[in-house]
Formats: structure tokens, C-alpha cells, sequence
């Protein structure tokens, strides 16, 4: 390798090393906290006690429009889009802005209200409104997590910072890459678990990243796009719409349900909302039906019509997606595009990116290989952090012994606290069902208190194994928690229905077994602690260093983390 060559080598190492280092722990929560979310609704009817199919099919969409109209706005002529989550039904509707439509003859709300947009949410089973005093209360486990899978806990800047840390993980894949492309075959085939504990983190890191090398480059793509995406269209929306918000994304997501149809006259009959929807998707079966939205066009006027978006399990095709636009009139279907029919371009991107990041496609095998990849990720970059923690067991670091294991134990605190913080969580869901916000601060707690141990004992083999011994105990404890407090014992739960309580406690009882027997199998590989060598010896092995692997005494206190040696991991 000629002196170019090495030196570009070296570049590329750095880099590679420095920005993993940066995201490490970020990165960890992302794709353990993706992994769980892959699952969300499924951890959401575990925790609610639901079937997974009832909610859209028992939603009288007709008592909701009253009841918004029974609130006194202005109807006729407006656009609604209902969507039912949870046993909550939101309707958001635009302002109004053809003064000459028809006013509310009930005169419950002044005109400027009355004609303005409309959010509200109602109870889906008693149609009651909630108040904002009562959404602020209203959360759920499995959203909880999707949205630490993005660090919406942190107020505006998490999502942002998620992007970031999305876009430094491509960073990091591609120089390590480059680091690794003429031994790409070799390393995949390597895995040395007799060697030594630095050749066995090395090989972890290096082989889980070449098996998961397409999976990691999806994530790291989309989770840049839908992290950042306020970078592209912030600048365009000034540029090209005049920051005219609506426009643009009529133009940037078309849709034949955003179709603009204009008003005819004030219906004089009263057409039932529940029998054009019923009629229109009964053909597609209750069991497969995912998602429903509806979206009322020009209500209660002779033009009026209902588009529909049905999101199935069928498995016709990657586009699962089902959209209707149905002419409230004479109930004629005046649009339709089949599950197995692709989406426009333009609406077919956006829709690919979405489904291959949260694997909504194919069946559930899908998820649960997305699951373990992601988990395997998770592995790979502990490994990644460790290795860089042995490659520093040598006597020209002594003097920054103290501060990188203290880093690491900070590290791995927080990364394998992670796991039981979340079995926690679980169980307090079932044992304290109260206000989230105290869920989530006794969940935060739980997670900062093992992070503290972990900093006070610095030793990595008691971190892990006690970590792991925490999750399986109380990922043990989860089903039974459900059992007490819903009746849903897993060994009932299937034959009545419940799949998704099902689904929750066996995967916990099953992962949590899996986690005690590793912890009860690890062993402790004892490596030689470092002895502080002479000031004189410190510096003939730094001056035996070839350039420009050296750096300047002077900048090494400041700058340790360039000083790693290529060579030490061989």
C-alpha cells in the first residue's frame, strides 16, 4: 500500500470510528426502540384489551357528523376526514370560505368560529367529546415507544435530531465500507470465537455489518428523509408555493381523495353516511382491514361524496391499498383503485418509502425478520463501542484510562438499561393504569437509575449480565401482570380472540427465557489491566508510531478519540 493509500485508509478509519462513536447511544435507541415499534399496535390492543379488527367497523360515522353539527358549525359544503385510532375518533375539516354557503341555523357559535377549522375528537363507543384537558392525559404504550424511536420526548428538536442521527449513520456506513470493501467476502465469513476478546468484538462488529449492510443503508436513507424532510420542503414551499402549505402538498402527495368538487346546492335529502360505507367495502374482509379513512367531500350538498382509503392485509401486491370515491346521490362509484393496482409516481415513492421503513408489506414474517435485523444492529454497535474501548487497552492511553471507561460504562448504561427500562414499563402499564405522563417519568427513572449503577461499579461484564438478569425477570413477570389485570391469560387469550395480547405475552415470556440463559451462560473474560508505564517509555512507544498514524503529543489529551491505530485491531 503506497503512502497515499495508507493515508487515505487512515482518513477513512477515522472518520468511520468518530462519527459511530458520536451517535452510538442515539443510534441504539432508534433501532432498539424501531424494533419494538415494528409492533405497535399490537402492544396497544395488548394494552387496551381490544381486537385488533372491531374498531373501524363498529364506528357510526353519521352520529359523529352530528355531533360536530350539533356543536353549531357550518356544514354544508365542507370537506371532513375521519379517522378512528384507539377508541378515539378525530374530524378535522378546513375553514370555510364560500361566504354565500348555507350558516348553521343553530347559531350556537359566532360566524368566525362557525366558518373556522374544525378538530375535534370524540369517544368512539359513547360519541362524547374529549376535552383538551383530556387528551394531554390520553397516550399509549406502543406509541409511546415508536415516538423514543424517534426522540419525540424531546420537544421540538427530537425528530430533527433523529434525522441527524440517521444521516451520520450513512456517514458511518459508507466509510466503513470503503474502510472494509477489499476484505468485504473475507469478513463475512469470519467470525473467530476462540480468539481473543478484541478479535471476537472485531469480528462481531465487522460481520453483523456486512450481513445487515442493506438493511442499515434503508434505515439510514429513510430515516434521514423522514427526519429531515423539513430541509427540502421548507425551501421549496417559499420557492415554488409562495409558502402556500396546502398547495403544495397537493401537488407533492396527489391523491384522488384531495379532488376538489364543487357545490351544487343545499341537499334536501339526508343521505346515511354508515350505509354508503358498509355497502362499498363489504367485499373486502373484516379480518384483513388495517386502516380506514374516510373523508366526506362537499357534506351535505347535492354534489356531496365520500372518498375511502383502506390500508388490508391482503396480499396481492406490495400496494395494499385500497381507495374508493363514492357519489353520495346515488351511491355510484365514481373512482376506484384495486390493491393490486400501483399508485401514481409521484404518490408511489413517498408510498414505498413509507412502507419499507415500518415493513408494511408482505406478511408478518416481514416484521419479524425486520425485528431481528434490527436487533442484530443493535449488537453490532455495542460491538463497535466495545471494540474501540479494547483498542484503547494499552499503555500509550494509560492517561485516559479513567475518562474512556467512564464513557463506557455511561455507554452501556444507557444502552442495555434500555431493555429492562422497557420490560418495566410493560408491567407498570398493567399494575398502575394511570395518567402516561407518571408512566413515562417512572419509566425515565427506572432507566436513569440503572445508568447511574452502571457508572458507579465501570465494570462492562456485571453492566451486561446484571441488565440482562433485570429484563428476564421482569420480562417473566409481563404476561402474568396482563393476566391480573385484563383476565387475557395467554393460554386462553388465542382461542377467544385476542390475538395481539396473545401475540405480546408469549413473545415476552419467550425473549425474556432466551435473555436469563444468556445471562446465565456469560462468562467473564479477564483482560490484563493496564500498568502506568514511565513518562520516557511513553514516548519511544509514540515516537515508534509511523506517521501519519501519530498525532502531536500536545493534541492528544484533546483529541484521543484520533489517535486509534488501524493496525491494533488485526
Amino acid at each position: 500500500m503506497g503512502s497515499n493509500n495508507k493515508k487515505d485508509y487512515n482518513v477513512f478509519f477515522h472518520t468511520h470510528t468518530v462519527s459511530g462513536i458520536v451517535i452510538s447511544i442515539g443510534l441504539f435507541v432508534i433501532f432498539f426502540c424501531g424494533a419494538i415499534a415494528l409492533f405497535m399496535e399490537n402492544i396497544d390492543h395488548w394494552e387496551t384489551n381490544e381486537k385488533s379488527s372491531d374498531l373501524f367497523t363498529k364506528i357510526d360515522y353519521q352520529q359523529i357528523l352530528d355531533s360536530v353539527e350539533a356543536k353549531g358549525y357550518d356544514m354544508h359544503g365542507r370537506d371532513f376526514f375521519i379517522n378512528a385510532f384507539h377508541g378515539h375518533v378525530s374530524v378535522f375539516a378546513q375553514p370555510l370560505r364560500d361566504s354565500t354557503l348555507q350558516k348553521s341555523v343553530l347559531r350556537l357559535l359566532s360566524d368566525s368560529v362557525a366558518n373556522g377549522p374544525i378538530s375535534l375528537e370524540f369517544d368512539a363507543e359513547t360519541y362524547a367529546q374529549f376535552t383538551p384537558e383530556d387528551e394531554t392525559e390520553e397516550a399509549y404504550l406502543g406509541d409511546f415507544i415508536y415516538g423514543l424511536h424517534y426522540f419525540r420526548q424531546l420537544p421540538v428538536i427530537g425528530i430533527y435530531l433523529s434525522g441527524i442521527v440517521s444521516l451520520f449513520f450513512l456517514f458511518a456506513i459508507i466509510t466503513g465500507l470503503i474502510v472494509h470493501w477489499k476484505k468485504i467476502i473475507e469478513f463475512f465469513f469470519t467470525f473467530r470465537l476462540r480468539s481473543s476478546i478484541k478479535n471476537l468484538w472485531a469480528d462481531a462488529h465487522t460481520v453483523l455489518g456486512v450481513i445487515g449492510l442493506p438493511f442499515q443503508l434503508m434505515y439510514a436513507i429513510t430515516g434521514a428523509v423522514f427526519g429531515l424532510t423539513i430541509l427540502v420542503f421548507l425551501p421549496m414551499g417559499a420557492v415554488h408555493y409562495d409558502m402556500n402549505q396546502e398547495a403544495m402538498f397537493k401537488e407533492v402527495y396527489p391523491s384522488p381523495l384531495t379532488k376538489v368538487f364543487e357545490t351544487k346546492g343545499y341537499a334536501e335529502k339526508v343521505y346515511d353516511v354508515n350505509q354508503v360505507i358498509s355497502s362499498t367495502i363489504e367485499d373486502v374482509p373484516k379480518e384483513n382491514l388495517k386502516y380506514l379513512g374516510v373523508t366526506v367531500k362537499t357534506y351535505k350538498d347535492e354534489n356531496a361524496h365520500i372518498g375511502l382509503n383502506l390500508r388490508t392485509n391482503l396480499k396481492s401486491g406490495f400496494f395494499n391499498s385500497i381507495d374508493y370515491i363514492v357519489r353520495l346521490a346515488d351511491n355510484e362509484v365514481v373512482f376506484e383503485k384495486a390493491a393490486d393496482e400501483a399508485p401514481p409516481y409521484s404518490v408511489g415513492v413517498v408510498e414505498f418509502v413509507h412502507k419499507i421503513h415500518f415493513a408494511d408489506y408482505g406478511n408478518g414474517l416481514v416484521k419479524w425478520l425486520y425485528f431481528f435485523t434490527a436487533l442484530l444492529t443493535c449488537f453490532m454497535i455495542i460491538a463497535g463501542v466495545v471494540l474501540w474501548l479494547r483498542a484503547r487497552d494499552n499503555k500509550i492511553y494509560a492517561d485516559q484510562k479513567k475518562f474512556n471507561t467512564n464513557v463506557a460504562a455511561i455507554y452501556m448504561g444507557v444502552c442495555l438499561g434500555l431493555y429492562p427500562a422497557i420490560a418495566f414499563l410493560f408491567i407498570m402499564v398493567k399494575a398502575l393504569p394511570s395518567d402516561f405522563t407518571v408512566l413515562s417519568w417512572i419509566f425515565l427513572g427506572f432507566w436513569v437509575a440503572f445508568t447511574i449503577y452502571a457508572f458507579v461499579i465501570k465494570d462492562l461484564y456485571k453492566i451486561t449480565k446484571n441488565a440482562f438478569y433485570l429484563a428476564g425477570f421482569l420480562g417473566i413477570v409481563v404476561p402474568f401482570f396482563n393476566g391480573l389485570q385484563s383476565g387475557l391469560w395467554f393460554w386462553k387469550s388465542l382461542k377467544e380472540g385476542y390475538t395481539d395480547s396473545f401475540l405480546v405475552d408469549v413473545s415476552w415470556l419467550l425473549f425474556s427465557v432466551i435473555t436469563l440463559i444468556v445471562a446465565f451462560k456469560t462468562k467473564n473474560k479477564k483482560v490484563k489491566p493496564i500498568s502506568r508505564p514511565q513518562e520516557k517509555e511513553i514516548e519511544k512507544e509514540k515516537k515508534s508510531i509511523p506517521l501519519p498514524n501519530r498525532i502531536k503529543p500536545q493534541l492528544r489529551k484533546e483529541e484521543p478519540i484520533l489517535t486509534l491505530r488501524p493496525e491494533q485491531l488485526n
